[in-house]
């Protein structure tokens, strides 16, 4: 019993971090947004996950000498589209807000993550009683995401009134990003449906059960950490943003960076290390746990930060009523994991 409520404390501490991981972005004003992701991306996705592989897998450069080529090419592939996505979503949350954007992102994510494996790797699933369990709850996710898309536009409609120098398509040009960002950010969980082959050398090689999908999420956010240098990189050039890493008060946009990575991945790993101490608990309980926690802590940052004063009520109405509605899609969707 002790396990299992360590386990739930773990999850439910992942999911806030992660939830607020994009805050400190909103304290980096000297900074342009090209040069706070990319410390991000830098520490989250290379600095803190090589750290980890290295304490906690012996043989760690046995065991990707051991997997085959296409299993690490597949990794870093879906890696890299992965990366796109994360790209698309620090644009979509400059644009649309923490709370709105993570809605629409993670929602898309967890739906699209879940159902497209199936579709890929066993079409005939879908005719099965799990498989139409995944399209109801992909179904009760996209009206979740209509719900935040109303909340959105009603309050883009009013800061349009107040504000001029608002453009009037900020609101759709935001949800277009985050809505490509959800759809590509599940390409994550594609790493680890092609990568059984590498997680099972590091568990021959003596990796504890507890950290050994640590060697696909290293290489895969690695591959999605190329995607944000390009890009980054480019912005830096175009825009001569790169002397800003060393103006004066540039220490406070590295710390808020790496304080980024730092919540993101401590938040992947957390979630790790909470489900193995769930048992069979984890798949059903963990995940939509996990999303749940996220949804509810970023647009708790996100009213705290004050992404929604000043809005009218019935816009709020709608935001609270999305994220009822993609919660209860969470659930529908943990249940089609637990019925296959």
């Amino acid at each position: 019993m002790n396990q299992l409520w360590f386990g739930l404390a773990a999850v439910i501490v992942a999911g806030m971090l992660q939830g607020v991981f994009a805050v400190p972005m909103k304290y980096a004003s000297r900074w342009s947004y090209e040069n706070i992701w990319l410390v991000f991306a830098l520490s989250g996705m290379i600095v803190f996950p090589w750290l980890l592989i290295i304490m906690t897998v012996p043989q760690a450069s046995q065991v990707y000498a051991l997997t085959s080529e296409k299993t690490l090419f597949s990794i870093a592939g879906f890696g890299a589209c992965w990366g796109i996505g994360a790209t698309l979503t620090g644009i979509g949350l400059s644009i649309l807000g923490i709370g709105l954007g993570m809605a629409i992102i993670l929602g898309l994510s967890a739906s699209l993550g879940s159902l497209i494996p199936l579709v890929i790797l066993d079409p005939k699933a879908l005719y099965t009683r799990h498989g139409h369990i995944y399209l109801l709850g992909t179904s009760i996710m996209l009206a979740g995401i209509a719900l935040c898309a109303r909340a959105g536009m009603l309050r883009d409609a009013i800061r349009n009134r107040q504000l001029t120098n608002v453009s009037r398509g900020s609101f759709l040009t935001g949800f277009i990003v985050c809505f490509s960002s959800g759809v590509l950010s599940c390409a994550l969980n594609f790493s680890y449906a092609f990568g059984g082959e590498e997680i099972r050398h590091a568990l021959e090689l003596g990796t504890r059960p507890i950290w050994s999908t640590g060697v696909v999420t290293a290489l895969a956010v690695s591959g999605g950490f190329l995607a944000n240098l390009l890009y980054c990189g480019y912005l830096l050039l175009q825009n001569h943003s790169i002397r800003k890493f060393a103006r004066s008060g540039a220490g406070i946009g590295w710390a808020c960076g790496a304080l980024m990575g730092l919540f993101w991945f401590g938040g992947q790993t957390l979630y790790g290390l909470g489900v193995s101490r769930m048992g069979n608990l984890g798949v059903v309980v963990g995940w939509p746990l996990l999303m749940g926690t996220i949804i509810v802590t970023s647009n708790a940052a996100g009213v705290l930060t004050g992404e929604w004063d000043g809005v009218s009520t019935e816009s709020k109405r709608f935001l609270a009523a999305a994220i009822v509605v993609i919660l209860a899609a969470l659930v529908v969707l943990a249940a089609a994991q637990h019925s296959s």
